[in-house]
C-alpha cells in the first residue's frame, strides 16, 4: 500500500522517531532536545569530509553522521574555530546530529547543538553501520511502497519482476532462473518502493527468499542453492507478465510496440509472454533481459529489422517516371 509518510505506529516522521527507535540504533540524546519535533523529509544521511575543514555542504534535510576522523579534525583547533566550523558546516540546521562509535564530543559542538535546536545524538556503533541502518529507516518512513503479487528476480542484473495470474507457473519460473544461475528477490508477495527515479523491490521478512511450488510447499531457495543464489533486494528494471492462451490473442509479435507498466509514478518496460506447453519461459525471460540491455545502449533489433524491410520495399517500388 503507499506509503504514508509516517514513522513507526503512525507516529508523525520527525527526528523524535530515531530516538523513539533508538534501540535499533544505539542512540542517546546529548544535546538540542527542542529540536527533536524537527521534521524529516528525506532519505539522506550525509557524511562530511574526511576533514570537517574542507568546503563540503551537507544536502539539505540530510541527517549528518560524525566519525572519529570528524571529531579528531576539531580537537585540534582552538574552540573559537571549531564554533566557526560547526556553524558554517550546520548551516542551514540539519534535523540531527550523530556521533558514531561512541566518542563523545567537544564542548563546542554541544554548545553549538544546543544553540541551534539540533538534536545531537551519539551511538556506540560504526559510523557505517549505522548509515546503513538509517537510510533504511528513513526509507521505509518516507518512501512510498505499494505491495503487489508477482516473483522479483535478478537476471543478467536486472531486476525482473513477474506478474500474471496465480497458478500461471511465475514460482516455477523463478526456480528455473535460479538454477540457471541468476538470483531470486522475492515471490508472491512483493514490496516496491519509490527511491527518487527508480524502483526498488524486496520481500517482506517473514517470506524473504522462500518459493512456494505446488505440490513441494514452501522452500527456502538459500538453503537449497546457497546465499549466492538470493539477493536481499533490487532496482526494478523490466516487467514481464506470463499470460494465458485466451489473453495472447494480443500479444504483439513484431517487438515494435513497446507497453509500460506504471508503479508509484515509475513507468517501466513491459513484456507480455503467452504461456504455452512445452514453452521455455525461462530462456525467453533471459532473451529478454538481455535484448533490454541491449535497448539500454540504443540497439533495438525490431526497430533495424522495420528499417531495413521499409528500406527493401522502397528500393523495389517502380519508378513512377
Amino acid at each position: 500500500m503507499p506509503g504514508d509518510g509516517q514513522g513507526p505506529a503512525g507516529l508523525e516522521t520527525s527526528v523524535r522517531s530515531l530516538l523513539d527507535d533508538g534501540e535499533a540504533l544505539g542512540l542517546r540524546l546529548l544535546a538540542g532536545a527542542g529540536g527533536l519535533d524537527r521534521p524529516l523529509t528525506v532519505a539522506a544521511v550525509a557524511r562530511p569530509a574526511r576533514e570537517m575543514g574542507r568546503d563540503v555542504q551537507a544536502p539539505p534535510g540530510a541527517v549528518v553522521l560524525l566519525g572519529p576522523e570528524d571529531l579528531a579534525w576539531l580537537r585540534v583547533r582552538s574552540e573559537d574555530e571549531q564554533r566557526a566550523v560547526l556553524e558554517s558546516r550546520l548551516a542551514p540546521p540539519p534535523p540531527a546530529v550523530i556521533v558514531c562509535r561512541g566518542i563523545y564530543p567537544p564542548d563546542s559542538l554541544l554548545a553549538v547543538a544546543e544553540r541551534l535546536g539540533i538534536p545531537l545524538f551519539i551511538t556506540r556503533r560504526p559510523t557505517g553501520e549505522v548509515e546503513h541502518a538509517l537510510t533504511e529507516r528513513l526509507r521505509r518512513w518516507l518512501c512510498p511502497t505499494e505491495r503487489v503479487h508477482g516473483v522479483l528476480v535478478q537476471v543478467h542484473n536486472l531486476g525482473v519482476l513477474l506478474l500474471g495470474a496465480s497458478g500461471i507457473g511465475k514460482s516455477e519460473t523463478a526456480l528455473e532462473l535460479v538454477l540457471r544461475g541468476h538470483r531470486l528477490v522475492a515471490d508472491d508477495v512483493v514490496l516496491l518502493q519509490r527511491a527518487g527515479p527508480a524502483l526498488l523491490g524486496e520481500g517482506p521478512e517473514l517470506f524473504q527468499h522462500h518459493l512456494e511450488i505446488r505440490g513441494l510447499g514452501v522452500l527456502h531457495a538459500a538453503d537449497l542453492f546457497g546465499h549466492a543464489a538470493v539477493l536481499e533486494k533490487t532496482a526494478v528494471h523490466l516487467v514481464i507478465e506470463l499470460v494465458g492462451a485466451d489473453e495472447a490473442i494480443g500479444v504483439d509479435r513484431t517487438g515494435l510496440v513497446e507497453p509500460t507498466w506504471e508503479c508509484l509514478g515509475v513507468r517501466l518496460p513491459l513484456v507480455r509472454l503467452p504461456v504455452r506447453p512445452g514453452r521455455n519461459l525461462a530462456l525467453l525471460i533471459e532473451v529478454a533481459a538481455r535484448n533490454q540491455i541491449l535497448k539500454r545502449r540504443g540497439i533495438h533489433s525490431a526497430r533495424r529489422f522495420a528499417e531495413r524491410l521499409e528500406s527493401r520495399l522502397r528500393e523495389q517500388e517502380p519508378d513512377e517516371g
